[in-house]
């Protein structure tokens, strides 16, 4: 019996797939990386670009929903718009499968009921992009390159507006499995925001902090995935057991 468990990914905002390209070398092959690609990014860049989370977190269902013709144990990973779609797509495979994920991992985000506090996605380009900027995560070569930020604005955009619409009014249970926040140290976040995570468990929450701010998953890319592949297969034991 394979019980490799698999780890689905979901990107920031602007991001796609691809970003998680580089994880497989570390995760694999105990762990089964399946990063998931939102319909405008990466290579579904010809599609529209959706800014409903439930049209989105539909569209993402389809794209996974052959994985749980058997019974693989799995775990999702989200960073920032990623965590609220992992979220979501929690909820979407219970609904569907009535299966949970034995944990799964949210990263750079407050929990979901704290609306965003920014709103960013109507300003003009120029004022977006510099808002966007004091994150960090974009890289030089499309700053430096107008052409390629022209394309980026749109997708960064229409993630930004997912974000700033999506509304939490705790209307799921609680997850029956544990949960791992992880978070930037110099991110500008609340410690009451990320701390509130410990609400969407009936199990103990572990936090974890990195040095970095927001895109600490880039900065600190090898200690978050030597922790990320231990609770992992920690929990893969479990299982085993």
């Amino acid at each position: 019996m394979n019980n490799k468990i698999r780890l689905f990914t979901l990107a920031y905002a602007g991001g796609n797939a691809y970003i998680y390209n580089s994880w497989k070398k570390s995760l694999q092959p105990q762990i089964e990386l399946i990063p998931i690609e939102l319909p405008g990014h990466g290579h579904r860049i010809a599609e529209p670009l959706v800014s409903d989370v439930a049209v989105v977190v539909n569209d993402l269902w389809q794209q996974i929903r052959p994985y749980f013709q058997d019974h693989r144990p799995f775990a999702f990973f989200g960073h920032s718009m990623g965590s609220l779609l992992a979220f979501e797509m929690i909820h979407k495979v219970y609904t569907e499968t009535g299966r949970y994920p034995v944990t799964s991992l949210f990263s750079g985000r407050v929990a979901p009921h704290i609306a965003s506090r920014k709103e960013w996605s109507q300003l003009s380009d120029q004022a977006f992009i510099e808002k966007v900027i004091t994150l960090g995560g974009i890289p030089d070569v499309i700053l430096e390159h107008k052409e390629l930020l022209e394309m980026i604005i749109p997708v960064l955009r229409a993630d930004f507006r997912l974000v700033e619409q999506y509304r939490y009014n705790k209307q799921y249970e609680v997850f029956p499995f544990p949960i791992t926040v992880l978070t930037g140290e110099q991110d500008q976040m609340t410690t009451i925001d990320i701390e509130a995570w410990s609400e969407y468990s009936s199990l103990p929450t572990t936090f974890k902090s990195y040095h970095g701010g927001h895109f600490f998953i880039n900065t600190c890319a090898e200690q978050v995935l030597a922790d990320i592949r231990m609770i992992l297969l920690q929990h893969e034991r479990s299982i085993s057991l």
